[in-house]
């Protein structure tokens, strides 16, 4: 059998550990890579893996997202990946405050409660709750990563990410061990943004990788809806509510913006 467009796009992925420009600039100058070597990257892989080439890729990534990905590594459910209207996007401070803590679980419990997946960076703090949360009910949890498919960053995230792999979705641009870097987790971010129907950001700092994905969500239309903080806290929740983000203050709010009942219509960023 001989490779197809998409085995050849995998193992340009593979050969440059999932580097968007040097995988996209690959394909585009036709890079020459043998049957032979195409065959002996794929054998690299343990994991599954759907390309933009492909009839599974979900349309609304492929249409709406900035740079949308080339390749997605995945292990679990794919067709989790299609319910875009029922996917919300969790994002957080990785060391959020108690009041955060407590009101993004009692959200995304009800929030699953209603049927909604969860889709989380799998980091900690915030992340790691709408994880605890969707992954409690199994087809209710997908988590990007920043690393290759097969490595965990942060390691104390492992059983979640072990559970998400077995009951829901586990997704990465990068394949194999690929480790984590400083520059994968921003363009994480754009992907958490774009699978999602909208996000919902419990606590954020400025000049956070929060902050970057609720920028990202603003580029690609998605609404966005936040926790309000008290006068006077160092967060930008407030800053953002004052710029038209929806006020969250339960799993109610939410569902109405999931239905498009409240929507984002600020300039900021």
């Amino acid at each position: 059998m001989f490779p197809t467009p998409s085995d050849t796009m995998v193992a340009l992925a593979v050969r440059y550990q999932g580097d968007w420009v040097q995988t996209y600039n690959a394909m585009h100058r036709h890079e020459e890579v043998t049957d032979e070597e195409v065959i002996d990257l794929l054998s690299t892989v343990r994991s599954k893996a759907v390309t933009i080439l492909d009839d599974d890729y979900p349309r609304f990534l492929r249409d709406g997202c900035i740079r949308p990905p080339l390749v997605l590594f995945y292990y679990g459910d794919l067709s989790l990946i299609q319910n875009v209207n029922r996917i919300l996007t969790v994002v957080g401070a990785r060391a959020p405050s108690t009041y955060a803590i407590e009101k993004t679980r009692e959200i995304c419990r009800e929030m699953v409660a209603k049927d909604y997946i969860l889709c989380s960076g799998l980091a900690y703090g915030i992340d790691a709750i709408a994880a605890e949360e969707g992954s409690a009910k199994p087809g209710h949890s997908i988590a990007v990563l920043g690393c290759g498919i097969d490595r965990m960053y942060p390691l104390e995230n492992t059983p979640l990410r072990d559970k998400i792999a077995s009951t829901g979705l586990l997704l990465s641009e990068y394949p194999n061990d690929v480790n984590p870097d400083s520059k994968h987790f921003p363009l994480r971010n754009r992907i958490l943004a774009g699978l999602s129907k909208a996000v919902f950001a419990s606590e954020v700092h400025f000049h956070s990788g929060t902050s970057i994905t609720v920028s990202f969500a603003l580029q690609m239309d998605r609404d966005v809806g936040m926790l309000p903080f008290p006068a006077g806290e160092e967060v930008a929740n407030n800053l953002f509510l004052k710029s038209g983000a929806a006020i969250i203050e339960s799993a109610d709010d939410l569902d109405l913006l999931m239905q498009g009942r409240t929507r984002f219509r600020g300039n900021f960023l």
